[in-house]
């Protein structure tokens, strides 16, 4: 599956959720959730490179669902999403279906190994180490 995310692409997104999501709808993921975790999976992507080319291939793993009282004993269903970052922009590129207790969703970055390194080097050039004294 590569489905861009986008406005244009309402249809193919919701259709793609609601294969995973079957009759769940409170706590699930709908396409304007995927425009808005594109969003925040770009402010955060960029702030960890010193340009926009080096996101791409960079992925967002997000699962629906907010936290609830601990007093809500029951499971919930919940829409997992993977999104990639292509040259061109976020793509929904895996959809599965969840379950989740009181803990609620969560969203994770995943870098490559070589994006790993350029968000090292990023954020190492923006302090010095100082030397240890000796007492």
């Amino acid at each position: 599956m590569k489905i861009k995310i986008s406005v244009n692409n309402f249809a193919q997104i919701n259709a793609a959720l609601a294969a995973v999501n079957g009759t769940a709808a409170d706590h699930t993921y709908q396409a304007n959730d995927l425009v808005r975790l594109a969003e925040e999976a770009e402010a955060f992507a960029v702030t960890l490179f010193t340009n926009k080319k080096q996101v791409v291939g960079a992925r967002y793993r997000a699962e629906s669902g907010d936290k609830v009282p601990s007093a809500y004993k029951f499971s919930r269903i919940s829409t997992l999403v993977t999104l990639e970052r292509f040259s061109t922009g976020w793509f929904l590129i895996e959809v599965s279906r969840g379950t989740i207790w009181g803990s609620g969703g969560s969203q994770q970055l995943i870098l490559d190994a070589a994006q790993d390194f350029l968000a090292t080097a990023k954020a190492r050039s923006r302090y010095t180490v100082r030397a240890a004294s000796i007492a």
